[in-house]
């Protein structure tokens, strides 16, 4: 099974440089329900694949913008990303980053004024891997932010090589997860069995017909 994560596009949302704690709520609340940014890119074909996105409207255009699809994608709310409340209450303007930063600190931190911590994120970021291992099949899926970093390691743990993509993820960014069972083994990089440079994994490949 071949796993295709996809960074999802940036919402057309247009964040303002501050806000007072119920004006960053509801930015964000906002920002939920937009729709992916514009941008120029070649399709590919999904059809082989089963595309899975979270329930971002963002998620699902930026599959339709990527892939051709046999149907739409498979929308589940275990990919979400995950919702940031303003750290604490008040009426002080306080910049965008700044809010980002002590919400994402307080998730880290199981604080009671997320509505989720790390390890509940963890947990859901695990039953989707779970299902994805029981459906066996090749796929691809779109989300982003704190929920992304969580998948990957989850399929980590179970065992998956996740592979591309840039340190800090960039929309639109593309990594690719296998079981190292389904790797070589036999080169100095340990490539996966489909690499068409590397004799020992195409060897192997022809032997397991992949």
């Amino acid at each position: 099974m071949k796993i295709i994560l996809v960074y999802q596009a940036d919402s057309d949302m247009e964040w303002a440089p501050g806000y007072d704690a119920a004006g960053f709520e509801r930015a964000a609340e906002t920002e939920r329900s937009r729709g992916a940014a514009p941008a120029s890119v070649r399709r590919g074909d999904a059809s082989a694949y089963k595309v899975w996105v979270s329930s971002a409207r963002a998620a699902r255009e930026t599959a339709e913008l990527l892939f051709e699809m046999d149907g739409g994608p498979e929308v589940t709310p275990l990919l979400d990303d995950v919702p940031l409340r303003a750290f604490r209450d008040g009426d002080e303007t306080r910049p965008l980053w700044l809010w980002k930063t002590m919400g994402r600190a307080q998730w880290l931190l199981g604080g009671r004024r997320q509505p989720e911590s790390r390890r509940e994120t963890a947990e859901r970021a695990g039953r989707f891997a779970d299902s994805l291992e029981a459906e066996d099949r090749d796929c691809i899926v779109i989300t982003r932010g704190l929920i992304m970093g969580e998948l990957i390691r989850a399929l980590r743990r179970r065992g998956y090589v996740v592979e591309g993509g840039n340190l800090i993820p960039r929309p639109l960014d593309r990594l690719r997860a296998v079981k190292q069972s389904v790797r070589c083994g036999g080169c100095s990089h340990n490539c996966p069995l489909s690499n068409p440079r590397c004799d020992v994994g195409r060897n192997k490949a022809k032997e397991r017909k992949i």
